[in-house]
């Protein structure tokens, strides 16, 4: 049911755009689709909420209500003010903490060795990767020579202050991946660490080097020139759906 409600309404706004881009519909009759659609998306809502899919489908009736209410004249709500409920992200998680049954699942792994015993051991027996998973939380790693490892680093809501320059980064492709809904990143790296980045950030902003924000997009995909051919490199992965980037060398 979810299925053919969200196909029906997709196929019916796709072919009215393509239409109206096509000149084959006038002016007045894309006016009033967009005075219809969210009358459409308040259905297709409550048609997941019947189904029990509580956290999508009171977003989609909230979000219709809002349409709905501009249309009427009771309040001023486009549809690119989406970005203006994200704080619906954290009433979500909240009301799921305070209401499930189910504790919160923790996982938290690590058995680091120490930067002079790292030395000592082959690179093909250090790829065991670090792992912290929780809810919400922050994330430092700032102590002077800490063990600089493969790492998977997952927060719904959290904050990371990674700094390089104080690791002792092995002679090889560290990969560091960090992930999360909302989140707040930042990392300092060496000036003579070659590394490669590709961030993701849904909605948010990425402050990279010396790059103007004009140049930096949502989606960042970059690489240091001598990368391929150094020894010592940092593989930086960030995925967030809504958050602030920064990456400063030092």
């Amino acid at each position: 049911m979810n299925q053919i409600a969200a196909a029906v309404i997709l196929t019916a706004i796709g072919v009215i755009l393509l239409l109206v881009n096509l000149g084959v519909i006038s002016l007045e009759i894309k006016e009033l689709f967009v005075v219809t659609y969210p009358f459409l998306l308040i259905v297709y809502g409550i048609v997941v909420l019947v189904q029990k899919r509580f956290g999508w489908g009171a977003f989609i009736v909230l979000f219709s209500s809002l349409l709905i209410m501009d249309r009427f004249g009771l309040i001023v709500f486009q549809f690119l003010d989406v970005w203006k409920l994200w704080p619906v992200v954290l009433i979500y998680i909240g009301a799921a903490i305070l209401f499930n049954s189910k504790k919160i699942k923790v996982i938290y792994r690590t058995d680091l060795p120490s930067a002079k015993a790292m030395e000592n051991i082959p690179a093909s027996e250090t790829s065991l990767k670090k792992i912290r998973g929780v809810s919400m939380g922050k994330v430092t790693f700032k102590k002077q020579n800490w063990a600089v490892e493969p790492m998977d680093l997952y927060n719904m809501i959290g904050e990371y202050f990674i700094d390089f320059s104080k690791g002792f980064i092995p002679d090889r492709e560290t990969p560091i991946r960090v992930r999360g809904w909302i989140g707040e990143v930042k990392m300092l790296i060496p000036e003579d660490v070659p590394v490669k980045i590709n961030a993701v950030i849904g909605v948010g902003e990425v402050k990279l080097f010396d790059y103007s924000q004009e140049q930096i997009k949502h989606v960042v995909a970059y690489k240091s020139d001598d990368y391929d051919q150094a020894v010592r490199k940092l593989n930086i992965t960030i995925e967030l759906k809504i958050g602030s980037v920064r990456f400063d060398r030092v």
